[in-house]
């Protein structure tokens, strides 16, 4: 006797990972008033679609890590202030000195260093942490190899540069540039895994809800329908696209491909 899976009997629309998140807490809400009233295969079904829907959470919000523009740790964004302070002050200190009277050699001097520090001004400050790292790094590399920090010392800028190869150092250490990471950062989890297996679980909760259906009785229709009503609901356009209509039309995003062995059937929110 051949055994079925539900992924073989039951086909249900396909959403993206975002459009799946929204159903499934759509799902589990619907299924809270009620669930004293679900039968026992019907309540663990429920377990599993729910735990596999937050699963699915967690991998969509862990995604974004800080080099694609995530949250940065509170020692790199306090290392970023510091450094940007720091690039600022010096920058601030070479401009007083060319407001002087017209033929003052320090207004000479600290312009000529403005031009070979600060082309394109601060601009570089506003970099993501790991370039602005890059562009801090030659920055500092151009000041010692032409001997400019000599000449800023001369003006009494000393303190300025000691200020600013300390704060460029911790900057790096807390980037992990310079330093290893105190740990390695996981890798993001699959958010294809986790839809696949909320697609999986969302179709053996199907099959159990459906199946508790009674010809005769029809309060396990009613219960059904309540049950799956955000499931029928849900609208497929010609694409693929699974999405809750909003305003009559199907939300324009990327809807995820189909397994490669899914069956040809009706989508099951459609005999409801």
């Amino acid at each position: 006797m051949s055994k079925y899976t539900a992924s073989e009997v039951v086909q249900v629309p396909r959403f993206t990972a975002v459009g799946a998140m929204a159903l499934g807490e759509q799902l589990v809400t619907v299924a809270k008033p009620v669930k004293r009233q679900l039968a026992k295969g019907i309540a663990r079904a429920l377990v599993a679609l729910s735990s596999s829907h937050a699963a699915l959470a967690s991998a969509l919000r862990d995604q974004v890590s800080l080099s694609e523009g995530g949250e940065a740790s509170e020692d790199t964004v306090q290392c970023d202030r510091v450094l940007d302070g720091c690039w600022s002050g010096l920058h601030d200190f070479l401009t007083a000195f060319t407001k002087l009277p017209p033929g003052a050699p320090e207004a000479a001097e600290a312009s000529s260093l403005k031009a070979a520090i600060f082309t394109g001004g601060l601009k570089f400050l506003q970099l993501t942490y790991l370039l602005e790292w890059s562009e801090s790094e030659l920055r500092l590399q151009r000041i010692r190899k032409n001997g400019l920090d000599a000449r800023i010392e001369a003006l009494g800028g000393k303190r300025f540069l000691a200020a600013l190869e300390a704060a460029h150092a911790a900057y790096g250490k807390a980037l992990g540039v310079t330093a290893p990471a105190a740990a390695a950062a996981a890798a993001p989890p699959s958010v294809r895994e986790a839809l696949d297996a909320f697609t999986e679980a969302l179709r053996a909760y199907v099959i159990k809800v459906i199946g508790a259906v009674e010809p005769d009785e029809p309060e396990t229709q009613e219960l059904a329908d309540k049950l799956l009503a955000p499931l029928a609901g849900w609208s497929v356009g010609p694409s693929g696209r699974g999405a809750a209509r909003k305003s009559g039309k199907p939300e324009d995003e990327a809807a995820a491909p189909p397994p490669a062995d899914a069956p040809t059937a009706a989508p099951v929110a459609a005999d409801l």
